[in-house]
């Protein structure tokens, strides 16, 4: 079994990289951390990251210089933004696998639960957008794994290793990072009865936590302390009560009602078994009920906070797939019958939306490409519903990766082909350089957050806030006025005429969203430009 689980991680590797850096960034999100890393790569300045020209303290730097490294092997292209979120993945397969195997002592359940969670579609979401998500999920699954193992009698040296992943899970995305492991271990206290222990071990433990997770905020803190209070009211108190300043603001359902989605099926079938089992799961007071308790106690707490965005909650789907494994290893065949037809019948709305989409004209897919996307896709749920030799539980679990394969394979196809779908402004930026030829001289980009733009153009843009909160950037950290070079405040009245001055300008290429245009009170500038050509939300001068 553990030969077979490894020879899948290696064919999930080769798939989750076909085609990897053939679509464009999709804005704002992935644009933005793939040009901070861009930046830190080319200035060598790894202490302070900067977005276009400006210091963003954000986040922490981990997503950065693992993307930073991506791009030493690779080159500064989408491929190498992207492949160490592959790498990441497998690791969460692995890690998974690995705990299933030491909670439930059965490896069938820890095989299971790996490929349930390569199925849930919020997994693979993370793995192909690349944000902090996927690699704090990594490192949160890393250190329980390492806490699992000190439990069960391991030497002290995995109790370190789990201080450290830990360190390393809060330099990716800060304090929110300790909560799906604080939680899973708090319920596992809680219904095993187990009291807090102390030894030098823990006390070192903790130590090594300190130093790993405060590095890179000491270091800055004493370059420029007033950053001090800017991550503890801006970055932790603010996002967690007062998200509406960030535009992030959802209502305490929006979770409830996301996540059966971004665990679908599995999840509704798990309610499902559950609410048959759920007086023997409290009365035994095992490794389900610890899950069940996670699950739901995390969920309500990421409810709870202001800030939502949908890969937040990616943690808790690594509990949902242990317990998912484990029901599916007790599951009847009547249940498992089930779940098969629930797959089939994606796997044919799969085929449908190919086929209506493509013949349609709705969405732009390579015809070859997508003729053997078809053939693949009809050729494994045949192999996988005829083949006698496959049990039951077996052919469920195969169909569910079989199907997210596709999905991999979809994605890169659509995504490659319907750019503006995705938010990308790779076209937007090769049609810029094509009209504007050796005359080039800057880009502007009005009213917008545009951080691709220099990513492609291997150049600084100039960025013109007006109205647009999107647009609107953080230089009180700002020492000097040079970052006035690529910024422009039309608030402040030597903006404006900077702004001006550069409409005059030969050479400058001017874009602007269609929801966000010029004001009236500006639109005599845009008589400096003698082509204006629309591209789907965007306009551009030139």
């Amino acid at each position: 079994m553990k030969n077979r689980f490894y020879f899948i991680l290696l064919v999930i590797f080769v798939f989750l990289n076909i085609g990897l850096g053939s679509w464009g960034l999709a804005e704002t999100s992935e644009a933005r951390y793939a040009e901070i890393s861009r930046e830190m790569v080319l200035s060598g300045d790894y202490l302070h990251p900067t977005l276009l020209g400006i210091q963003h303290y954000h986040k922490p730097p981990i997503t950065y210089y693992i993307t930073a490294i991506g791009y030493k092997i690779f080159g500064i292209n989408e491929f190498g933004a992207r492949f160490f979120l592959s790498v990441a993945l497998i690791l969460q397969l692995f890690f998974v696998f690995k705990i299933g195997r030491l909670l439930f002592k059965e490896e069938k359940i820890a095989f299971f639960s790996a490929l349930i969670y390569f199925s849930f579609p919020v997994v693979l979401i993370a793995a192909r957008n690349l944000t902090t998500d996927a690699y704090l999920a990594t490192f949160i699954l890393w250190s329980i794994y390492n806490w699992l193992q000190y439990k069960k009698g391991k030497p002290a040296f995995y109790l370190y290793a789990f201080y450290a992943m830990l360190g390393l899970a809060f330099l990716t995305k800060g304090p929110v990072a300790l909560l799906p492991v604080i939680v899973f271990i708090s319920c596992w206290k809680w219904i095993y009865k187990e009291k807090l222990q102390f030894s030098k071990h823990t006390l070192l433990g903790n130590l090594l936590f300190l130093i790993v997770a405060g590095s890179w905020f000491a270091a800055i803190i004493i370059d420029k302390p007033q950053l001090w209070n800017y991550f503890i009211d801006e970055q932790i108190v603010n996002r967690t009560i007062a998200a509406q300043n960030f535009h992030r603001d959802q209502p305490f359902w929006y979770y409830l009602v996301l996540a059966p989605l971004l665990g679908f099926p599995w999840l509704v079938f798990i309610v499902l078994d559950l609410k048959r089992k759920f007086r023997a799961i409290l009365k035994e007071k095992s490794i389900t009920l610890i899950l069940v308790i996670t699950i739901v106690s995390s969920l309500f707490i990421f409810s709870a906070f202001s800030s939502k965005l949908v890969l937040y909650i990616l943690p808790i789907y690594s509990f949902i797939s242990l317990l998912a494994g484990y029901i599916l290893f007790t599951s009847t065949g009547k249940w498992i019958n089930i779940y098969v037809r629930v797959y089939i019948g994606l796997f044919s709305l799969l085929l449908l939306g190919l086929i209506v989409g493509g013949l349609g004209g709705w969405v732009l897919l390579d015809v070859k490409y997508a003729i053997l996307l078809i053939l693949f896709t009809a050729g494994v749920g045949i192999y996988l519903i005829k083949y006698p030799g496959i049990d039951q539980r077996f052919q469920l679990i195969y169909l569910g990766m079989s199907f997210s394969i596709c999905l991999l394979f979809t994605d890169a196809l659509f995504s490659s082909g319907n750019p503006y779908m995705i938010n990308s402004a790779k076209e937007l930026m090769g049609f810029a350089k094509q009209k504007s030829g050796k005359d080039f001289n800057r880009l502007i980009v009005y009213d917008y957050l545009l951080p691709s733009p220099s990513f492609y153009l291997d150049d600084e843009i100039v960025t013109v806030e007006n109205a647009n909160f999107k647009s609107q950037r953080e230089i009180r950290f700002e020492k000097a006025a040079f970052y006035k070079r690529n910024f422009l405040d039309l608030k402040q009245k030597e903006d404006m005429q900077r702004f001006k001055d550069l409409m005059r300008e030969k050479g400058n290429i001017l874009i602007e969203r269609k929801g966000h245009p010029m004001n009236d009170s500006l639109d005599y500038i845009l008589k400096n430009f003698s082509q204006c050509e629309e591209m789907n939300k965007w306009i551009i001068y030139y």
